[in-house]
């Protein structure tokens, strides 16, 4: 049995997620249900539809994680260049799928497997195709890398049918309300958080000035070291207000 994925990069790919006409839904996503699952996402990159950058960005991340999760750049035209940057960078050909085509076939009929269709169908040699229910268009799953879609709906899809590859113990998140500068608290925060090594704890305002707010935030995959540092936070917190 292949030991499950501890850590994840996320490679998001589209000149629309650069040029800010799209809000990138994917990451924010993956990075929820990774944490569900236990699997720490340690970095998220972007890169526009060009087949350099794609290459060299998966090339560094799947070096560095234990498995990349892509998304968008998979459809039907000419600036869907993920599979082909994918199989470069494994150097392995780009070919159709049998099995795609056939399933296209017999949903849309043979005749209507147009170059489009077709050219959802590639997949890098030897990849597995990734199922989903959204679409009948597959990702890729080759060595430790993920290839889905861009489109929410399908990315969403695409990801729940990988997650099991994913992660051991999942983490828990703890979250304080907070009315209280934060410099008042950084020492005394640092000096939990250093007697509390495998919890990781943030402070995020959300309004400063005369009357700040915010929260502390606390997560572990360890339930009683997390129930501890809540503790001593909520304790130090009382004493300050």
């Amino acid at each position: 049995m292949r030991d499950k994925h501890k850590t994840a990069a996320m490679l998001a790919i589209g000149n629309e997620i650069l040029s800010g006409r799209t809000r990138d839904a994917n990451a924010w996503l993956a990075a929820q249900r990774l944490f569900e699952c236990g699997c720490r996402l340690v970095e998220i990159a972007v890169v526009p539809d060009a087949e350099s950058h794609i290459v060299s960005s998966l090339s560094r991340l799947k070096d560095s994680y234990d498995a990349v999760i892509t998304s968008g750049g998979i459809g039907p035209t000419h600036d869907d260049i993920t599979m082909q940057s994918v199989a470069r960078a494994f150097d392995v050909a780009l070919v159709e799928d049998e099995g795609t085509l056939s399933a296209m076939a017999r949903r849309y009929g043979r005749a209507s497997l147009n170059f489009g269709r077709k050219r959802m169908a590639r997949l890098p040699e030897g990849a597995a195709p990734i199922i989903c229910e959204k679409s009948i268009a597959p990702g890729a799953h080759i060595g430790n890398v993920y290839v889905l879609a861009g489109v929410p709906e399908i990315f969403a899809s695409q990801l729940e049918t990988i997650l099991d590859n994913f992660g051991d113990r999942p983490f828990m998140r703890r979250q304080l309300d907070v009315a209280l500068p934060e410099s008042s608290f950084a020492k005394p925060l640092e000096e939990i958080q250093a007697h509390f090594p495998n919890v990781e704890i943030g402070s995020y305002p959300h309004r400063c000035g005369g009357r700040p707010e915010g929260k502390v935030c606390l997560s572990s995959q360890d339930a009683p070291q997390l129930d501890e540092a809540v503790a001593a936070v909520r304790a130090m917190l009382e004493r300050l207000g």
